[in-house]
């Protein structure tokens, strides 16, 4: 009988497993590091996977994984109001309204969580409920209006908190220190 070591469901044992077999040729920490760079595994699944499955030391898969989850977002986040700007100014008549109309309609869907401010997003980017996550929370940053300078901090306060969370839930707490 094989041995399985994670304390998740099968099917995210499975994932993992074939995440883990199809990169076997690179460094873990290449593979952790890019894992924790895509939306939907983000560091949900990075972390876990660097511990337990490549047996990474726990600090060193942290570092990893933050490093993997926060570089792309803050960037991402940085450079947004002036991709908006430049869509505007060089996309044409068509594509032009039609990315207005769909950032419009979008603001306008986020409008009604406005009220919870940067403490709601962080809690919703630490959640670990499927949807949520720091891609889709440096987005709704960006649809909210806030400014960069006040989004990242609570936005990787969000991210660390999560991450720590997901650390203690993969290896129990009392093998962290």
């Amino acid at each position: 009988m094989e041995k399985t070591f994670f304390i998740f469901d099968s099917t995210f044992e499975i994932m993992v497993q074939n995440i883990i077999a199809a990169f076997a040729g690179f460094p873990p920490e290449l593979v952790t590091f890019f894992v924790a760079m895509t939306p939907i595994l983000e560091q949900r699944v990075a972390l876990p996977m660097a511990i337990i499955g490549f047996n990474m030391p726990v600090w060193k898969a942290l570092a990893i994984t933050l490093a993997g989850n926060l570089l792309p977002t803050t960037a991402l986040l940085y450079f947004a109001d002036n991709f908006h700007t430049w869509v505007n100014k060089h996309s044409g008549t068509f594509f032009g309204k039609a990315w207005l109309k769909s950032l419009h309609n979008a603001q306008e869907k986020f409008a009604k969580y406005e009220k919870y401010g940067l403490l709601g997003l962080a809690l919703f980017i630490a959640l670990p409920i499927p949807g949520s996550g720091i891609f889709t929370g440096t987005m709704i940053a960006f649809l909210m209006g806030v400014p960069f300078k006040h989004s990242v901090p609570y936005i990787w306060a969000a991210v660390i908190g999560s991450s720590l969370v997901t650390m203690f839930i993969s290896v129990g707490i009392d093998k962290v220190f």
